[in-house]
């Protein structure tokens, strides 16, 4: 490595955090307000200094970057005209490699190759809005997402309402191009509809549905039967093929207030390889690449998950709670189990506590889970975690954090041993209302990165949010 390039690494290590001192100064100067000549406006913004290192790579074909050094800011604007009622959104989110990440080095990744300059610039939406564009209508229009039978991304037209004289029906339709930001596929159009009926203040009837290169479809249904019990159900398909359905109940026990929980999901299998919008982002049309699989959906088989959960408030012990938790899945055909695909168990168990006892501000989780794979002898494996966060207000303007997960995990004959541990501490320091600063150290480690030569990962990130 050059005398040049080194001494921009080593600067850039002492500069880094001498600009997060320096925007923790500037920020807690930041306590107004202005009146802009269009309308009012909020600004909210998180800016973010990330430093990263390992020990020093070892693996073959890879660079001996041992540190990386990014910027990352999201910022968002509302603005709205008090005169026509019109308000404008926006939210995007900017990302800068500051030390120029070389090809092969463990730190790269998609912001290192969308440029030469290392940096994106992804717009999230922007869109006007206008309220009571007729009586009970609304309309957007711009950059924006719209959660339907899919969550969709898009450039165009999105009308809210409820139907005239039907206060039990509200609809919305939408409409535009599809917006892929990480992808140059072609901009299709995309369009929906959502219905939501309510017959009665404890029913409401959800359909929804999304055109694009196929059509999904989604029913949904919220009931409140009891006063201390909550059903819902949904039920997806893909161009009239099934593709999952669900049903939870939720009940709570007024008397010790103990909540209980009970889930059945059914995954029915792909019919084919894209499996809707977030598969098509990475379809394949060149002969070279056709056997590339889309997603992990492309791999699954038909299963059906059970779950029950209980969260159980300690009497005599205010702000404490235990919780359990234990999910079953079984294929639906068991001779198609694979890497991917497996019967399983898996129970986890822990405790909450929120300014229990002398410990006032605290907010404390721990918890344990097991896993056991109903396998055949080659593919059985049985893993184990224990994790566990903590938060604790030092003052009324500092809080310090602290968390881990570790896991032990043999899975089969082809991958043995493999682990993960991650640990974390941090120190959020508030400036003022709405504006805080904070430091926080990760360190993550897998046999996984044993492929590129390092034992594990280090990361510093330092934060400033604020808004006005």
């Amino acid at each position: 490595m050059s005398a040049r390039r080194e001494f921009q690494k080593h600067s850039l290590l002492v500069v880094g955090p001498l600009m997060f001192l320096l925007g923790v100064f500037f920020c807690a100067q930041l306590s107004w307000a202005r009146e802009f000549s269009w309308g009012n406006a909020e600004i909210r913004s998180n800016t973010q200094y990330k430093l990263q290192w390992s020990d020093s790579p070892n693996g073959d074909l890879l660079s001996d970057d041992s540190n990386d050094q990014d910027l990352i800011e999201v910022l968002g604007v509302d603005m709205s005209h008090s005169n026509t009622g019109v308000t404008f959104s926006f939210l995007g989110k900017y990302q800068k490699d500051l030390d120029g990440t070389a090809f092969g080095s463990i730190f790269q990744d998609y912001v290192d190759v969308s440029s030469d300059q290392r940096q994106r610039l992804d717009a999230f939406y922007a869109y006007f809005e206008k309220k009571d564009v007729l009586e009970g209508i609304d309309l957007r229009l711009g950059r924006q997402y719209a959660y339907s039978a899919e969550t969709v991304h898009f450039d165009g037209i999105y009308v809210r309402g409820t139907a005239v004289g039907r206060d039990w029906l509200d609809f919305e339709v939408f409409g535009g191009a599809i917006v892929q930001l990480y992808s140059d596929l072609n901009k299709d159009g995309v369009g929906g509809i959502n219905l939501a009926f309510r017959p009665n203040r404890d029913l409401t009837l959800h359909l929804e549905s999304v055109f694009y290169q196929k059509t999904s479809t989604e029913g949904r249904i919220l009931w409140r039967p009891m006063e201390d019990l909550k059903v819902r159900a949904r039920w997806a398909l893909i161009d009239e093929h099934n593709r999952d359905w669900n049903i939870d109940l939720v009940g709570t026990c007024p008397k010790t207030n103990t909540t209980i929980g009970i889930n059945v999901y059914k995954r029915f299998k792909v019919k084919r390889e894209d499996d809707f919008i977030y598969d098509y982002t990475f379809s394949v049309s060149d002969n070279l690449a056709q056997d590339i699989k889309r997603l992990y959906l492309a791999r699954e088989i038909g299963y059906i998950d059970y779950t029950i959960s209980l969260s159980q408030p300690i009497p005599r012990q205010e702000g404490l709670t235990a919780f359990v938790r234990l999910t079953a899945r079984r294929l639906s055909h068991e001779s198609q189990e694979d890497l991917y695909n497996t019967n399983f168990y898996r129970w986890t168990l822990g405790f909450s506590m929120e300014d229990w006892w002398l410990f006032k501000g605290t907010k404390l989780t721990l918890g344990y889970s097991k896993w056991y794979e109903d396998r055949d002898e080659f593919y059985e494996a049985e893993s184990s975690s224990v994790y566990g966060d903590l938060s604790q207000e030092i003052t009324e303007k500092m809080t310090l954090g602290a968390g881990f997960y570790y896991k032990t995990e043999d899975v089969n004959s082809l991958i043995e041993g493999e682990a993960a541990q991650q640990y974390y501490g941090l120190c959020r320091y508030k400036l003022a209302p709405e504006k805080w600063a904070e430091l926080k150290y990760e360190y993550e480690r897998d046999d996984y990165y044993r492929e590129f030569g390092v034992s594990g990962i280090n990361a510093l990130t330092a934060t400033i949010n604020f808004s006005w």
